[in-house]
């Protein structure tokens, strides 16, 4: 069971079971059909490694028994049964055969039910449902009343339900520690350092003893702290992302490696490119190369991993 370059392994049909579907009508003859006639063509299944069991591809599956096929190309899924659920949910509204609008809001009030702490923006991304559909089903009386007072997003920040008790802990952190950093405050506070700012705004109208700090984002671009990134490795980063299946099978993760991919490439020949550009348009270009910089710039501040924003 040697993985290949891009990850997938061969493992026998026998071996595979069933997993858990959003699909609440089972299989669709019809699609069996259409996916056996072009089964060259079809991209890996995901599989749960610790269970062997499908977390997408029952229809390739199917396919693969239809046409006596006795391995399939696969990808490696590690996780619990219900982010198996989550992930089976997101890939079969990505692509394929679409789900219904029933299996849709059933899902969504299933992962409601596994993860409560997430938004409903969230959840309604991976449901290809509506916000305020997730709204409606999270205030249905369940049998257990609990309240979460922290929400993630979806950019798997945790937030609280109400920001006034994470402004009275920044107000106090301010006080005591006037040098605090915005990101310091927010960081303990719980709170986003825009709120954060806006804090120290309304302390200095109050009592004067705080400056406004400038937003976090600096005007120009900064080196990480760590120097600058090789193009090299910043390929090999790119190259292992390409293979993720969260990312790879999925509209907007598919989206964003489109995106990475063309940025870095006009990086590379960012300044052949600039002494082809006629006078009278570099101011203009100046201008949207500096939106598009801080414009990444704070995507990475929401991506920026766990270990990282603690230090």
């Amino acid at each position: 069971m040697t993985a290949q370059p891009d990850g997938t392994v061969m493992l026998p049909v026998t071996a595979l079971g069933i997993g858990d579907s959003p699909r609440l009508r089972g299989l669709d003859l019809s699609h069996v059909q259409s996916l056996a006639d072009s089964f060259d063509d079809l991209p890996p299944l995901l599989v749960q490694r610790s269970t062997m069991r499908i977390v997408d591809g029952r229809h390739r599956l199917a396919a693969a028994r239809l046409n006596g096929a006795r391995t399939l190309p696969a990808l490696w899924f590690q996780g619990s049964d219900a982010d198996a659920f989550v992930t089976a949910v997101r890939l079969n509204n990505g692509r394929g055969l679409p789900l219904g609008g029933h299996e849709r809001s059933t899902a969504a009030a299933r992962i409601l039910a596994s993860h409560p702490h997430r938004s409903d923006r969230w959840i309604a991304s991976v449901c290809g449902v509506a916000p305020r559909t997730v709204a409606a089903l999270r205030r249905r009386p369940t049998g257990d009343e609990r309240q979460l007072d922290m929400r993630t997003g979806r950019d798997g920040r945790r937030r609280p339900l109400s920001a006034e008790p994470g402004r009275r802990i920044a107000a106090e952190i301010m006080r005591r520690e006037p040098e605090a950093s915005l990101r310091t405050v927010a960081r303990q506070a719980g709170i986003s350092v825009g709120t954060a700012l806006d804090v120290r705004r309304r302390l200095a109208e109050e009592d004067g003893t705080a400056t406004p700090e400038p937003p976090p984002l600096p005007a120009a671009p900064v080196a990480a702290p760590s120097g600058p990134v090789s193009p090299a490795a910043v390929r090999e980063q790119l190259d292992r992302l390409v293979r993720d299946p969260s990312l790879r099978y999925s509209s907007q993760g598919r989206a964003l490696l489109r995106l990475a991919s063309a940025t870095l490439a006009f990086t590379e020949q960012a300044e052949a490119i600039a002494g082809s550009t006629a006078g009278h348009s570099r101011e203009s270009l100046h201008l949207i190369a500096r939106a598009c910089a801080e414009g990444w710039a704070r995507f990475g501040e929401y991506v920026v991993p766990e270990a990282d924003s603690a230090a």
